[in-house]
């Protein structure tokens, strides 16, 4: 059973996969996987907070898009299980980080315990509630411009906040919804997509690398504008102005305060959509090693959790870091290694007990 056909846990299928998705699947882990990597160091050189926001700035809206194509805005019993299936899943590895940090923190769960999903997890929680949701979004006149109006104005209620990934969950609905979308009315069926021309590679690399190169190349751009801090896709705008402002840009009255905040949020959107779009035309179209690592993501984004964690508690990374950016390639390259290892054959074998964990006892059969 398939706990997110974004995420992908294996090959099991009885339809034909698609390598331009599994493709994309496996880019995407990659970036996840570095993008954690390099969080903690990301201070250390222009380089490291360059590519740090540079990567947030679309992953996770990318992920969610691709989540929001391969989802059914109904209530079957084969999405009903497997959104089941997925919300199991995130308890299984809640109880494992639980079983992490006591092991090596002798820390207890806590009153946040579940309510706050652990690091990684509130992917698995944001996934689920928005397939809880989409059957009911997809009833309304104009679903995509419902679900960014919604998006823009959760940022004004801090007190929605992190439980249950809530925040996240509303901030990262227009890409799920529009990735429902994408399938629903065919917007990337057109030969322009299926076999993009030079000139349309072109253009998205050069989107794709004029972004880089500007994150790259703009000096002191940690100090005008904490830019991660917004693409963190979680905090409310007050709280943002307050420790991220751009620039001198601080807005003192509430009202400037929401739509200064709102027009932010909507450039930021926008950018990532484009910057999605693009990613997905420069995608390989042909199969390959990364099309079959593309469809055990779920193993790399689950188990690279912990590793990543326990490099970060011992000091491995930061004093990787802190050589600057020879520092910050070697971790990208660690972060590169590790996704593509996470992505093997006997990882799968290895693993699937606790990434597919098999629950077909407590599921009536339908």
């Amino acid at each position: 059973m398939t706990a997110d056909p974004t995420i992908a846990p294996s090959v099991r299928t009885a339809k034909p996969r698609i390598a331009v998705w599994d493709n994309a699947r496996f880019l995407l882990i990659v970036l996840v996987v570095v993008g954690h990597a390099i969080s903690t160091v990301r201070n250390d050189s222009q380089l490291g907070f360059a590519l740090y926001a540079y990567i947030y700035l679309f992953h996770m809206p990318a992920m969610i898009l691709l989540s929001g194509m391969f989802s059914r805005a109904e209530s079957s019993p084969k999405v009903l299980r497997s959104t089941i299936q997925l919300v199991l899943v995130w308890l299984t590895w809640e109880a494992i980080w639980a079983g992490i940090h006591f092991a090596v923190e002798e820390k207890t769960p806590g009153q946040n315990f579940l309510v706050s999903p652990a690091w990684t997890l509130w992917f698995l929680v944001t996934l689920a509630t928005m397939r809880i949701l989409l059957p009911y979004i997809a009833m309304l006149r104009w679903p995509l411009l419902t679900s960014i109006l919604i998006a823009l104005a959760s940022g004004i209620l801090p007190a929605i906040g992190t439980q249950f990934s809530a925040s996240r969950t509303l901030a990262f609905l227009p890409f799920f919804v529009a990735g429902w979308l994408v399938r629903q009315r065919g917007w990337l069926e057109g030969q322009w997509f299926v076999r993009p021309s030079r000139g349309a590679l072109v253009a998205a690399w050069a989107g794709l690398g004029a972004l880089a190169a500007a994150f790259a190349a703009t000096p002191g751009l940690r100090e005008f504008w904490r830019i991660d801090r917004w693409l963190t896709w979680r905090d409310d705008y007050t709280w943002l102005f307050v420790n991220a402002p751009i620039g001198d840009w601080v807005p003192d009255q509430w009202g400037w305060v929401m739509l200064g905040g709102a027009a932010v949020t909507a450039a930021l959107m926008a950018v990532a959509a484009a910057m999605t779009l693009a990613l997905l035309v420069v995608t390989p179209r042909r199969r390959s090693a990364m099309t079959v690592w593309g469809t055990r993501t779920l193993y790399v984004y689950l188990l690279h959790g912990p590793i990543i964690w326990v490099l970060r508690e011992t000091g491995a990374i930061d004093r990787v870091g802190a050589l600057g950016v020879p520092g910050v390639l070697i971790v990208v390259a660690f972060g590169i290694g590790l996704a593509i290892l996470l992505s093997m054959a006997w990882v799968q074998k290895s693993f699937s007990a606790i990434v597919e964990p098999r629950f077909d006892g407590l599921l009536r059969r339908s």
